[in-house]
């Protein structure tokens, strides 16, 4: 299992504040059956989590020297939406996930602006971009369909395993993942009430969707980040009455 999406650096975000935090929860990833993983601390411009990609490498390399496991480790970024992500990306000052052309975008939780569709075109015209956690935002909860102005743009969702087991995200992600709206399932991992695990995840995915599903959002996909390659994925829109349906419609992006 390789895990995208992480908050293992000590003391740079709201993720794991000691080495031995750190040390602890790669052990319990280790134990879980996890490969690889990229550790993404946030980035907010105008936030409380500024530090830039020069001093996220020392302090990765240290995480690195260490640990001691068999996991492989990636250094990537969970950015927030702001108008200067493309300058900072072209600068270096903020990293894309493991030296690839993805990057992990966030946005707030309750409101989104049009303008972040500006940003985000621009940031298309040089990057892969995959959106962090979409079933968490309140407007994806109240419609899924609102994922279609990502997903009509090519652009790729990556939900929390957790976000599996909640009431209150459970219902929209997993139609979003049956209709394939979806293309991976990371573990968010801050500290050891949000560890670094997935198996637990992959055992639904498998049980709710079929192996091929479970393999493609855990493994497979994100391999193809690591190895910068293109993700095929479709989507379809979801209709909200009594049930959620769909027509589905596949295309190369």
């Amino acid at each position: 299992m390789i895990d995208i999406h992480s908050h293992l650096i000590p003391g740079v975000d709201d993720g794991s504040q000691s080495l031995e935090e750190s040390l602890s929860l790669l052990k319990q990833a280790e134990q879980d059956g996890i490969t690889e993983l990229i550790t993404t601390p946030h980035f907010m411009k105008n936030g409380e989590f500024r530090t830039k990609a020069p001093e996220l490498v020392q302090r990765f390399n240290e995480l690195k020297q260490a640990y001691k496991g068999p996991i492989k480790l990636h250094l990537g970024n969970e950015l927030y939406i702001h108008p200067d992500l493309p300058e900072l990306l072209e600068k270096g000052e903020i990293l894309t996930l493991a030296e690839s052309d993805y990057i992990l975008v966030e946005f707030p939780f309750r409101d989104y602006k049009d303008e972040y569709d500006e940003i985000l075109y621009e940031l298309a015209l040089r990057y892969r971009i995959i959106i962090a956690h979409p079933e968490r935002y309140r407007y994806v909860q109240e419609d899924p369909n609102f994922c279609l102005r990502w997903l009509n743009e090519g652009y790729y969702l990556q939900a929390n395993q957790n976000s599996l087991f909640k009431k209150e995200t459970k219902k929209a992600l997993v139609s979003m993942i049956e209709h394939g709206f979806v293309s991976f399932v990371a573990s968010d991992a801050h500290n050891e009430h949000r560890p670094c695990l997935l198996s637990e995840a992959k055992a639904l995915l498998e049980e709710e969707f079929g192996n091929t599903i479970a393999f493609q959002l855990i493994e497979e996909n994100p391999r193809k980040i690591l190895s910068n390659e293109k993700i095929l994925h479709y989507h379809g829109k979801i209709i909200q009455k009594k049930r959620w349906k769909l027509n589905l419609k596949i295309f190369y992006s």
